[in-house]
């Protein structure tokens, strides 16, 4: 009877630590909101803090999304510290500012109301997102205390056909924020934005970042999260962040491609809003198959086989056109600027694809 309890007991403790293992540190909730889409992730012991993401403009003709990455990423971690994490997707896709503006303000509203007023609200925009939030940055503090702007598109506007390219559109700026701004951008994107600095004159509420890497919004989860302890440490306890050069370096090694046929053979490790992939292939696996910076690969799924080019960014081609380039979190992105590459190519996640080196006549 004893040895029965015994194992009884012993299989109750390991389902209740199998079950607090699995146990998450906040749930999700998600819904719709005035025409646009919400996620917010709230944390089990709220430390009244909260933190919006505004993201980048989309292309029209894929669905609006409030969806954001928790595990892996900085998001994990100021869920675990208490922070609560919000999204919306805007009421639309394309380039826009106005109607991003409002609808965060919506949604801030919408948390107060069914959560509770949070203490300290800080907003971190990225690309189009990061223009909105310098935006809010320049009205009259009501809801907000703090901004970050990583890669700032400062130059998109409403109903703007230059894809925010228009230098006419930094001109609407006031350049008077009245709370900080955390200005976060790669070593290419900085003319807009020290020009932002410059005319914001004699503003204590500006810092900026500098990443050295090439690039769009090419940062990792580790800088994002120390950009939001900067943030939060300069608007809770009076410490500016100084200007300087913020790289968190990141080399993987555990990488599971495979080295074959004189390419690699690895897995579509996730696909993004806009269907681009995200490949289990490092800068160290590209280095061994000889395929070099600026040059075209070949990426091939079943029958199907296309050519993007080993750039930096999404922008180095043109739009409908292929690009691929390493993260800062050091894995392989393989994209079609404004346009779906996984329904191209046709693969999920999971799948297997073939990566090579493109073989010219000199080297056949």
């Amino acid at each position: 009877m004893f040895k029965r309890s015994l194992i009884l007991c012993l299989i109750l403790f390991a389902f209740y630590v199998l079950a607090g293992a699995d146990a998450k540190d906040y749930k999700i909730e998600t819904g719709k909101l005035e025409g646009s889409l919400y996620k917010i992730a709230i944390p089990v012991k709220w430390n009244k803090k909260l933190l919006l993401n505004a993201h980048g403009g989309r292309p029209e003709t894929i669905p609006i999304s409030a969806d954001f990455k928790i595990e892996e990423t900085q998001n994990e971690k100021l869920l675990k510290e208490g922070w609560m994490i919000a999204e919306t997707s805007y009421r639309r896709n394309g380039i826009f500012v106005n109607d991003g503006v409002e609808d965060l303000k919506i949604l801030y509203d919408f948390i107060v109301k069914n959560h509770g007023k949070p203490e300290k609200t800080y907003i971190a925009g990225v690309s189009m997102g990061g223009k909105i939030v310098v935006k809010i940055a320049e009205e009259p503090k009501k809801r907000f205390d703090g901004i970050i702007a990583h890669c700032a598109g400062l130059l998109c506007e409403d109903n703007d056909t230059s894809m925010c390219e228009n230098k006419e559109n930094l001109k609407k700026h006031t350049f008077k924020p009245n709370i900080p701004i955390l200005f976060y951008s790669n070593i290419n994107e900085l003319e807009d934005v020290k020009e932002y600095i410059s005319k914001a004159g004699s503003s204590k509420n500006t810092a900026l970042w500098t990443s050295p890497r090439q690039g769009h919004c090419n940062t990792n989860y580790s800088e994002a999260l120390k950009a939001v302890k900067a943030i939060s440490e300069w608007v809770e306890n009076g410490r500016k962040p100084a200007d300087e050069t913020v790289l968190i370096n990141v080399l993987r090694t555990d990488s599971l491609a495979r080295h074959e046929k004189n390419g690699i053979f690895a897995k579509v490790k996730s696909i993004n809003v806009y269907g681009s992939l995200v490949v289990d292939v490092s800068r160290i696996d590209l280095e061994k198959a000889d395929i070099k910076q600026d040059s075209h690969f070949q990426v091939t799924f079943k029958d199907k086989k296309f050519k993007p080019l080993l750039g930096h960014s999404y922008g180095d081609v043109a739009e409908k056109e292929w690009i691929g380039f390493i993260t800062a979190e050091d894995y392989l992105m393989v994209a079609i600027n404004w346009e779906n590459a996984q329904k191209q190519l046709g693969c999920k996640e999971g799948d297997e694809i073939f990566i090579e080196k493109i073989m010219d006549k000199t080297t056949e």
